[in-house]
């Protein structure tokens, strides 16, 4: 009987260190990863962490390696880039490394993903071409958000954000777009006049519309009923971004430019454009969800950015006036 308990006894250690040999060599692909170890941390809680977020496969076999190495008491605190194939050696070598240094940069309100992925490659972080390429990737945009879309247009949320110069085009880029969703959590999109997407494509214009969030609901509510009535929108921002995308930088929109033949050109189109025309901020997209009600129609931009808002054309059209003689005077 002690003889055979003596067998298991040994083949269990046997197994334990084949186990452990295994996992040790063993490489593995780890998804591109940036993780905080707080200050003060010991091993078995920074193995918690790892393990939590699928960067080792086993907490006790990564203890017993940085304790038979002697270095479980030299795993530093700070943040750390994982990312391609690790192993214990590998993922021990980095937590024992120079903490990751990390560059703000920010993304305002209201800019189109174009002007967002100049503003990424400028301060560094990548290149202008592949941020481009990956966000208008209908494949790689679709599965982010886990619903069809053509690019991802309005998804880059405008942020600061902290990003390790090591980090990829697809990292920043998720991270930006997980910023979106973690934005609007609390937002209930199930009493939105609109779906999801229309909305945030609502807010984006709404956004460049209007620079007061005390505004942009009203704002919203005139364009919803413009929309429920079939009415264009005859917004400015769709015309504006039309000849952004085509290059074309100027305050001011002409005459001939409400001509342009664009789905995106909404004094021609009835309806919202086919996508956002930015990434609109947090009181935007609110906004789009939660219009004000109202029976204005029409608005024109009045002195100082505010609007001044009508129910008829006629209406319109005198208020128009009455700034033109007041400018005059």
């Amino acid at each position: 009987m002690m003889r055979r308990f003596g067998i298991l006894l040994i083949l269990l250690l046997l197994i334990t260190l084949l186990t452990f040999v295994i996992y040790y060599f063993q490489s593995y692909e780890v998804e591109e990863t940036i993780i905080n170890i707080p200050e003060g941390y010991s091993a078995l809680q920074i193995a918690n962490i790892l393990h939590s977020h699928d960067i080792i496969q086993s907490r006790l076999l990564f203890n017993l390696y940085v304790r038979l190495h002697r270095i479980d008491k030299r795993l530093s605190y700070g943040k750390y880039l994982f990312r391609g194939k690790l192993n214990l050696k590998k993922v021990s070598k980095i937590l024992t490394s120079a903490k990751i240094m990390l560059r703000p940069v920010t993304i305002p309100e209201g800019l189109s993903l174009r002007k967002t992925c100049q503003i990424l490659s400028r301060s560094g972080f990548g290149s202008y071409k592949k941020f481009m390429s990956i966000c208008t990737d209908s494949v790689f945009a679709s599965k982010l958000l886990k619903f069809p879309v053509r690019s991802l247009e309005g998804f880059l949320f405008p942020e600061t954000y902290r990003i390790s110069d090591e980090a990829s085009e697809e990292y920043i880029i998720k991270i930006m777009v997980d910023e979106y969703f973690k934005q609007t959590k609390d937002i209930d999109f199930s009493k939105s006049p609109l779906d999801r997407y229309s909305s945030l494509i609502l807010a984006s214009i709404v956004e460049r519309e209007s620079h007061y969030h005390n505004e942009m609901p009203l704002v919203a509510g005139v364009y919803l009923n413009r929309l429920d009535d079939n009415h264009r929108l005859q917004a400015d921002p769709t015309v504006a971004y039309i000849l952004d995308e085509q290059g074309k930088r100027r305050k001011k929109i002409y005459y001939k430019d409400l001509k342009i033949d664009s789905p995106y050109n909404t004094y021609k189109y009835t309806g919202l454009p086919p996508t956002p025309i930015c990434s609109p901020g947090k009181a935007a997209i609110k906004s789009a969800v939660m219009p004000q009600k109202t029976d204005y129609y029409f608005f024109f931009a009045s002195s100082g950015g505010r609007h001044e808002f009508s129910r008829t054309y006629r209406e319109h059209l005198r208020k128009q006036n009455e700034l033109k003689k007041q400018n005059a005077s």
